[in-house]
């Protein structure tokens, strides 16, 4: 099989860059032909950086778009596999034009979670939506909530498949977790931050925990929502409590991963109106081996996953004596690390996840040819 695989993100070092790089790897590992179409190329192609600050979206989208149709004309790649970049007309006219099949993966409610913004791409995915997915030939969703929502969207007549997502473990080093000595916590998010990660959740609970465990709480990554955290840091009086840090990559993030001894996963997941997740960042948690913390289902973590914290799906401000006593229990058998790791690899690793998405494939392109 030669698949198209194309992505409309602007840069591949974050987690959802690192997903397209680890997707791609997956599919040749599994012996598939892959052409890539990349907006990141694209930008990295312009010669200077002013022309790349000055690429605007509609820009970038349409120079994508058009070497997308030259791929297919040169190269004779058998089916589009996108992340759904939103509706637009852009895209609109790329899936009414595409002479091969498209498949678009799903990570979210696309309308829910714009809806908060009531921007743009909220008013285009609103007008646009349904007949944008009605040009689309199947969906993958990384959960099964998702995946219904693309159906209904599209009047309930197109196939899908339900693909939770992966993580390269080998991408990844194994931590070495710190000895908990029951008078120090400290949590680690890793995060584009943003309102669903719910941290202000879990900043009321260290302001108002009591107890004499001294809980630090480390925020690694930038996001809309970090301005609206550092003023609750501080009206709450806990700055020493809570700290920021940016973006960081390789060994400075692996120094975090190393001093931590619970992460935290979406604790908000709610405020986009959903009942179930399937967050790449727990599945580098995972392959990396620190315990973590969410507030929703994850079909690749059953309920009874020992190494995960399960807590209310809501508003309510987080226990962190709750935290304490985890970390209590899982810090105990100091092969944690380890068996965290083994489960990554059995179960999550991108190589077996997109034998899934092949036979999806496989299966499009068929009802294709029949329906020709």
């Amino acid at each position: 099989m030669k698949v198209l695989y194309l992505n409309f993100l602007r840069q591949t070092n974050t987690g959802v860059g690192k997903k397209t790089i680890a997707q791609i790897k997956g599919l040749r590992a599994n012996e598939v032909e892959v052409v890539e179409v990349l907006a990141s190329q694209l930008l990295e192609g312009c010669q200077q950086l002013r022309s790349r600050r000055l690429m605007t979206t509609y820009k970038l989208r349409k120079s994508v778009i058009s070497l997308c149709f030259e791929k297919i004309r040169t190269e004779h790649p058998e089916v589009v596999y996108c992340r759904f970049p939103g509706s637009d007309f852009s895209f609109y006219y790329f899936v009414s034009r595409s002479p091969i099949p498209v498949i678009t993966e799903h990570n979210t409610v696309e309308i829910l979670e714009r809806r908060q913004h009531r921007d743009l791409r909220y008013f285009s995915e609103l007008f646009l939506g349904k007949a944008v997915r009605k040009k689309i030939d199947g969906f993958v969703g990384v959960t099964r909530e998702i995946t219904e929502h693309q159906q209904q969207r599209a009047g309930g007549t197109k196939i899908s498949l339900v693909n939770g997502n992966g993580i390269d473990v080998n991408s990844v080093p194994l931590r070495t977790p710190p000895v908990f000595d029951g008078k120090n916590l400290d949590l680690l998010c890793v995060a584009q931050v943003a309102k669903w990660h719910g941290l202000d959740r879990l900043i009321r609970g260290i302001a108002d925990y009591k107890g004499s465990v001294n809980v630090i709480l480390h925020i690694v990554g930038d996001g809309s929502e970090v301005p609206n955290l550092k003023k609750l840091v501080w009206d709450l009086r806990i700055d020493d409590s809570v700290f920021f840090y940016g973006f960081k990559t390789d060994k400075e993030l692996s120094e975090f991963f190393d001093k931590c001894h619970i992460a935290i996963g979406s604790l908000g997941i709610h405020r986009k109106g959903l009942t179930e997740t399937s967050e790449l960042k727990v599945r580098e948690y995972c392959a990396r081996g620190i315990p973590f913390v969410c507030s929703v289902p994850d079909s690749d973590f059953a309920e009874e996953f020992p190494y995960t914290l399960r807590v209310l799906s809501s508003e309510e401000t987080i226990d962190i004596a709750a935290l304490i006593s985890f970390a209590e229990k899982i810090c105990s058998d100091n092969t944690h690390s380890q068996r965290m790791r083994e489960y990554a690899a059995d179960n999550l690793c991108w190589s077996t996840k997109m034998t899934k998405v092949i036979e999806f494939c496989d299966r499009v392109l068929k009802i294709h040819s029949d329906e020709k």
